[in-house]
């Protein structure tokens, strides 16, 4: 994104297992596309059980057992939790996960819960910056040498979702980033839905909400909101240099036509990403993972900073899928990789974005998958 312009056009060949083999679980947003025709709502998450049955089950990379209500999953997997092409808190950016994920399925009332663990390496100057915790480089606790720089980074995430006339789904999120120690039991804990979280330098918090409505078959509208903080003046996260209101946002509409056994879904999407987004001073706490040495953003695949509309048509049956997509962003000054304490934080007006300077960044690809 360096340039003015950059064109990407990328063809990508998959080959899966037969669609027999993941015949009870959804693996990609294809349920909820077909749902749509119908003008019902689906869960936007995936991997997830599209029916319940008793017992365990073995896939080629992960396993899952389920009763009448209640289902776990656990392996190595691709996840996203949005209805977005490039959900803001938690999408299909990251190449896979490895870990764990369940939860309650009452039809209209589901309770979620996953647990992803990273890879916990850190550059010696990434190691050193981890334990001293505090903002301003003048941790009482990195001089007396205590804790934070256990190599552990791991996300928990909870959801309560609530599926309305068949029609509206509504969803609360919390996003827990914990690193620097082990996880503990608190940290796992299903039933802590918006729990407050303790210890400086141990953890980071963000919220998620999105909706999904289809006022008729075929139509769908729908959103995310990703909240990494919001100034309050007066309170500690008034302190405008230390933590500057940091969302994420994005709404979509997608229409969707069945001709015989072939589904036709354009959609439009349009995203904002304020200039802190993902950004935090303590490496474990960056909404970030490794894969290979590179850093990538665990919500918005291209990062903070920006603003900008997406434009696709997905195509499948039961054999072949394919997927066009043109994007178009403004990219301004800052990244993840920019210092937290950098001085352009203090400017209050710019937080929302893009800062400085804007380059157009423009990127079109194709993908199809091949089920056999």
């Amino acid at each position: 994104m360096k340039n003015s312009k950059i064109i990407v056009l990328t063809t990508i060949f998959m080959l899966f297992l037969s669609s027999m083999i993941f015949s009870t679980i959804a693996i990609n947003e294809k349920t909820l596309i077909q749902s749509i025709v119908e003008g019902k709502d689906f869960t936007n998450i995936t991997p997830y059980p599209i029916s319940l049955s008793e017992g365990l089950e073995i896939y080629p990379f992960f396993i899952t057992y389920s009763n009448d209500i209640v289902w776990l999953l656990s392996g190595l997997y691709q996840t996203n939790w949005s209805d977005l092409e490039r959900g803001v808190y938690l999408s299909d950016s990251l190449p896979y996960v490895t870990g764990f994920m369940g939860g309650y399925d009452a039809d209209t009332l589901k309770v979620v819960s996953g647990a992803y663990f990273f890879n916990p390496y850190l550059t010696e100057e990434e190691f050193l910056r981890q334990k001293d915790t505090s903002f301003d480089r003048n941790s009482d606790r990195y001089r007396s040498k205590t804790g934070y720089s256990e190599p552990s980074k791991a996300l928990f995430i909870h959801r309560v979702e609530l599926i309305l006339f068949e029609k509206l789904r509504l969803s609360l999120n919390e996003l827990k980033l914990v690193g620097g120690k082990y996880p503990d039991l608190a940290d796992a804990n299903p039933f802590g839905i918006f729990h407050n979280t303790l210890g400086e330098g141990y953890s980071n918090s963000m919220l998620g909400v999105d909706f999904s409505l289809i006022p008729v078959k075929g139509w769908q509208l729908y959103g995310q909101l990703a909240v990494d903080d919001f100034l309050v003046p007066e309170t500690e996260s008034g302190a405008e240099d230390y933590k500057p209101t940091a969302l994420a946002w994005g709404v979509g509409t997608r229409f969707v036509k069945k001709y015989n056994n072939l589904y036709i879904s354009p959609k439009f999407e349009y995203y904002k990403i304020y200039t802190w987004m993902y950004n935090q001073w303590l490496p474990y706490l960056k909404y970030t993972a490794k894969y290979n040495s590179h850093e990538i953003p665990i919500g918005f695949d291209y990062g903070n900073d920006m603003k900008g509309f997406l434009v696709g048509l997905d195509i499948f049956d039961n054999k072949v899928k394919y997927k066009f997509i043109i994007e178009r962003y403004l990219k301004g000054e800052i990244d993840l990789e920019t210092p937290y304490d950098d001085d352009r934080k203090k400017e209050k007006e710019n937080w929302s974005g893009p800062y400085g300077n804007t380059i157009p960044f423009f990127s079109i690809s194709f993908s199809f998958e091949i089920e056999i």
